[in-house]
Formats: C-alpha cells, sequence, structure tokens
C-alpha cells in the first residue's frame, strides 16, 4: 500500500505533528492508528526509535516526492509516522504533541518518559506507564505484532516479541530469534500456499459444477414433470390391463378345471378298478397274516401256561438260560392285555375271523355303491360356472388370433382342431387366419422393443407381467418424484457465493472421536453413533449459514460457518446442535469434534470449497496459523 503525506522539505514540529495527528485521524484504519501511537517516541527511547525506528527505515521504503512524503509496504504507516517524527525533532526541539484522542497537548519531550500524560495513552507507546496502551514490536525480518505496553519491562521476553524489543531496558536480555522464526513461517507459508493452489483447482471444480447444474435444473424440472405425467397416465392404463389380465387368469383357470375333471370322468373308472384289485390283494395278505399270527398266539399261550404244570421248574429253570425268552414272554403279555382290551366283544369274547381265529388286522367294509368320480352334472354344472364368469373364452383362446402366441402354437392349434392333417386344416389358405401372424414372424425384428399396443395385448392376457410392470411403473414414479424433490430442496438453497456447494449437497463425512462416531452431510444432517453399535442421535439438520453467535459474515466470509439445529433433544437441556467452522483444505474433513456446552457441538472442518483466491494475492494463507505463532 501506498500513503501519501503531503510534507513540504522544510516543517516546524507542531506543523509535523498537526499533520501527523490528521493522517491518524482521517487517512489511516485503526490498526495504522494503533501502529501511530506505538512508534511516537524520543531519541533515547530503544523501543520506539532505536529499534522499530531502524526496522521502519531499513523494511519500508519512504522518499519524498512531489506529492509529499509516501511510504511503501506492509508497515506503510509504521515508517511514515517515524519519518514524520525524525523530520520534526530535526528543526524544533520545543514542539507540541497532541493527543490522538484530542484531549491535551504536551511537550514532545514528554513522550515515552514512562508517565502517562494522555487519557488514551498515546504518548506512552514504548513504556508501560499506560495500562490501556500497546506496544509495536517491529520484529524486523519477520511479521511485526501488539503487545499489551503493561508487558514491556516485566522482565519476560515476550514470545510475540522475537526481536527482544519488548525488554529494552536491560533488565533481561531477549535474544532475537527473528531469523529463525521467520523461516520456519516461510517454510509453513509455502506448505499453505501449495495447500491453498490444489483447493483452489478443486474449488474451481465445484463452481464450475455448481453453473451447469444451475443451468441445467429449469429443463430438468420441466423433463420431471413431464416424465411424471406421462407415467402416471400410463399407470392408469396399466391398472385397467391388469384387471383384465386377472379376468382371463381366471377364465383360463376355469378352462383348466373343466379340462381336469374331463380327464378324471374318463380315467377314474380305470383307476377305481385297479384300487379295487389292489385292495384284494391287500386283504389276502391280510388273512394270511392273521392265520400266521394266531398259530404264533397259539404257541405263546401254550407257553405261559407251562408254569402251572409238572414242567414249571424246568420251564423257570429255561427262563433264567434264556433272558430273550422271558423278555419275549414279558412283551407278548402286554400285546394280549392291549388286544382283548380293543378286540373285545360286548359280550366279553374276543372278535374272531370265519375260521375261527383271532381278528389281529381288521379292513373297512367294502362300499355299497360304485364311486365313479364326477358325475356328468357334476360337469355340466362346471362348464355353466366357466361360461357364467367368462362368457368370451374364444376370444382368448385361439394362438392364431393372440398376439403373445407363437407361429408354432398357432399351427399346432391348428393341426389339433382337425383330426385329418395340417394340409386339411389348410384346404382354404385365403381364409387361414394364420397367415397374419406367419407374416409377422417373418418380418419382425426380434431384438427390436414392442411397440405400446403390442405391449397391451401381451399384458391383458398375462397378469403376472401386467402387475410386473405395473410395479415398475410405479417404482419409477416414485423415484421421479424424490429426484423432482432433491432439485427443488437445493434451488431453495443457498449453495455460496459462486454455487461452489451444490456439488457438496448431502455429501457425507464421517470421524471417530472417543466412544462416538460423528457425521455430517453438507447441507444435510449431522449425527452421531455410538461406535460400539446402537442407532443414532441427531445433532439438527442444516439451519443457515453463519457463527452460532454473531451475525454471519459478507461475501465469502459468509460460508466459513455452518450451523445445525433442531436435534434430537438433550435431557434436562437443549436440542442438540453443531457450529461448523469450515477452513480451506484440499479435502472435505472432519478435524475436530468438541462439546463447549451441554450439547452444544463444536466442529473443526476443512474443505476446498472455503478456499479464498484472495489469501493467495495478499500472501495471508494461514493467517491464523501465523497468528497463533506470535
Amino acid at each position: 500500500m501506498a500513503v501519501p503525506v503531503p510534507v513540504p522539505a522544510s516543517v516546524s514540529v507542531s506543523a509535523a505533528v498537526a499533520v501527523l495527528v490528521a493522517t491518524a485521524k482521517s487517512a489511516l484504519s485503526l490498526a495504522h492508528v494503533q501502529a501511530t501511537r506505538m512508534i511516537m517516541g524520543s531519541d533515547d527511547n530503544y523501543a520506539s526509535t532505536t529499534t522499530m525506528g531502524a526496522a521502519a527505515a531499513s523494511a519500508e521504503s519512504c522518499k519524498q516526492t512531489g506529492d509529499g512524503l509516501k511510504c511503501v509496504g506492509a508497515n506503510a504507516a509504521f515508517a511514515l509516522q517515524h519519518a514524520l517524527y525524525s523530520q520534526a525533532m530535526s528543526q524544533d526541539a520545543q514542539a507540541q504533541f497532541a493527543c490522538l484522542d484530542g484531549s491535551r497537548s504536551i511537550d514532545i519531550k514528554s513522550l515515552n518518559d514512562d508517565y502517562c500524560d494522555c487519557d488514551d495513552g498515546s504518548d506512552e507507546s514504548g513504556t508501560s506507564a499506560c495500562p490501556e496502551a500497546v506496544f509495536y514490536c517491529a520484529n524486523k525480518g519477520h511479521i511485526g505484532a501488539e503487545i499489551p505496553s503493561s508487558r514491556v519491562n516485566d522482565g519476560v521476553c515476550d514470545p510475540q516479541c522475537c526481536d527482544g524489543s519488548d525488554e529494552y531496558s536491560g533488565l533481561v536480555k531477549c535474544p532475537n530469534t527473528c531469523a529463525t522464526i521467520a523461516a520456519e513461517h516461510q517454510r509453513k507459508q509455502n506448505e499453505l500456499m501449495k495447500v491453498l493452489q490444489k483447493g483452489l483447482k478443486l474449488k474451481q471444480g465445484y463452481v464450475d459444477f455448481g453453473v451447469k447444474a444451475k443451468a441445467g435444473r429449469a429443463d430438468q424440472l420441466n423433463s420431471l414433470n413431464a416424465k411424471i405425467s406421462n407415467v402416471t397416465a400410463r399407470i392408469e392404463e396399466l391398472k385397467v390391463l391388469k384387471t383384465q389380465a386377472e379376468h382371463f387368469e381366471a377364465h383360463q383357470n376355469a378352462i383348466r378345471a373343466h379340462e381336469n375333471a374331463e380327464a378324471a370322468r374318463t380315467t377314474l373308472p380305470q383307476r377305481h378298478a385297479a384300487c379295487i384289485e389292489r385292495k384284494n390283494v391287500l386283504r389276502t395278505n391280510v388273512e394270511t397274516l392273521n392265520t400266521r399270527l394266531s398259530e404264533l398266539k397259539r404257541i405263546l399261550d401254550h407257553l405261559m401256561t407251562l408254569q402251572d404244570v409238572e414242567e414249571g421248574a424246568a420251564f423257570e429253570a429255561l427262563l433264567r438260560d434264556k433272558p430273550i425268552l422271558q423278555e419275549t414272554l414279558q412283551q407278548y403279555d402286554d400285546f394280549k392285555n392291549l388286544y382283548v382290551s380293543v378286540h373285545q366283544n360286548e359280550d366279553g369274547t374276543l372278535e374272531e375271523d370265519a375260521s375261527g381265529n383271532g381278528v389281529f388286522i381288521t379292513l373297512d367294509a367294502e362300499p355299497e355303491e360304485d364311486v365313479v368320480g364326477v358325475t356328468h352334472s357334476d360337469s355340466d354344472s362346471t362348464d355353466k360356472s366357466a361360461s357364467d364368469t367368462t362368457p368370451h373364452l374364444d376370444d382368448f383362446s385361439d394362438p392364431c388370433v393372440d398376439p403373445s402366441a407363437s407361429l408354432i402354437s398357432c399351427l399346432t392349434a391348428t393341426a389339433t382342431n382337425n383330426a385329418k392333417s395340417v394340409l386339411s386344416a389348410m384346404k382354404s389358405p385365403f381364409t387361414w387366419r394364420g397367415w397374419s401372424k406367419l407374416g409377422t414372424s417373418l418380418t419382425r425384428n426380434p431384438f427390436k422393443t414392442m411397440s405400446q399396443s403390442e405391449e397391451d395385448e401381451v399384458l391383458k392376457k398375462d397378469a403376472s407381467k401386467a402387475r410386473a410392470r405395473l410395479d415398475e411403473l410405479e417404482s419409477k414414479k416414485r423415484e421421479y418424484e424424490n429426484e423432482l424433490e432433491g432439485i427443488k430442496r437445493k434451488e431453495g438453497l443457498d449453495l455460496g457465493e459462486q454455487g461452489e456447494w451444490d456439488q457438496l449437497v448431502d455429501m457425507c463425512i464421517d470421524m471417530d472421536s472417543f466412544e462416538y462416531n460423528y457425521s455430517i452431510c453438507f447441507l444435510g444432517d449431522a449425527t452421531q453413533k455410538p461406535k460400539n453399535g446402537g442407532g443414532g442421535t441427531s445433532l439438527g439438520k442444516f439451519s443457515r449459514w453463519g457463527p452460532r453467535k454473531g451475525v454471519a459474515g459478507k461475501g465469502a466470509e459468509k460460508y466459513h460457518h455452518m450451523m445445525f439445529e433442531g436435534g434430537q433433544h438433550c435431557w434436562n437441556g437443549p436440542s442438540r446442535s453443531v457450529e461448523v467452522a469450515l477452513e480451506c483444505g484440499t479435502e472435505n474433513k472432519i478435524l475436530s469434534v468438541s462439546e463447549p456446552s451441554k450439547c452444544e457441538y463444536f466442529m473443526k472442518v476443512q474443505s476446498p470449497a472455503v478456499c479464498d483466491s484472495k489469501l493467495a494475492v495478499s500472501g495471508d494463507a494461514g493467517n491464523s496459523a501465523t497468528r497463533e505463532e506470535l
């Protein structure tokens, strides 16, 4: 910057001071006014003249021009005021200094005399006499800094004054570390500039996307509205086709039921005869088994009575030698008791067959009437029912008319309907209904999509396909509607000064912090989830640009903070919310998460979307890091 001040070659101290004060009050910013206050001092003041004056003279360029004295550089105000003061002191040592707040004028020799004469402390910028004043460290070779005057000559080397100028009294000797700090600062600045340049390139991609997206959204809205209108109309048509297909399906089911009944009536006598024959074989087998079981029962009954005759003792010995025999007799005894309870007549006698043997296996009695399946009356009833429900059967069953049927099925049906032969069925070739299908089959491209009318012919005779097609279009309609809502939502959002946030809408990033995983979706939702599983907790939805407290900045500064508000209510506290502070970076990433107040979270996030080209022009990239270092 250049600060021109018209100062003649010969000027009195009072005139120079007047110019100095007028310049500070009218032409310089508040920061420059503070610098002006801090550099004013006497020749024997180390901080304000020896150190800072020399630093200003060497670091800045001040020249006398036709328009007056001009100083150029980052500390132009500092150099200008030092030059003015030097001119004044060289011409009139009796000059007066006017306090910058206009409260009074004092002898210029009272400047920096360790006594606070001015209410605003402007006369003691080089001492700690005025508690509210500030002291400027020139930090030659690095970046100047301001500290409270109370920290001047306090016996402690202030880290913000790397040149040691804050302890000029000599109580302690502070080393000048500005060269080392400046080298490290420059290294960091170079790294930050690389990050800035890469971030700006990525941001430009976001901006280009946003410009194209905004230009195309109007067309997208019109296109989607038209698609939704068309698909809605087609859905209504498909509902009608589905109903027709379901009627056709019911008709076909009735036909099949009729055919099955006819088949059953034809084959039932043969199957019934086979069943009777099989039952006779089984009856013979049962009678044989009953005879053998009766004989076995007689033998076992005899063995059971041996204990009552003379051979009983010998039989008991046999049972001891043959445990299996004893087990068999025990099981038979149990069986006999059960048999008696089941096969006992009302008079207490047991059931017997024709030969006088006991009956162990019985068969049900033969039916008195012959059952031969479905009667003709049943068949007639079925036919009548089918006819009532589906009156136009012939319209749907002819494959030569049905567009969904193949040529082969048409030929097969033709041959079947005429038992003589295919040739006799086609004896009147000019009236054969299959010619149109034959021509269509020979000329149609098999890979061509069916027209809507052709599709309708297929769907109204295939309920499953009709239902599937209807589901498909209803799903497509929901997809269009969701896309439409997303575009309308974007249209209502503030997407940045250049539309750079358009591409990032609903992009989600997350970070693990202690026992939780934190996630934010840009201009969307913020959530908190336990890392060990479980449901998530809403921390709010994007509500506005700007910090939690205060007013959002202007221009690009406005988009350096996001607020997510209206999250899940905190027990005995407010609804959860998140303030997101954004800084320039080469990727979208959460850097840190904290909870300064109950259920009020703070996230530090980097994104290329907030990289500002003004930082590269001003050389102020990474300014926050610089301030923290100093």
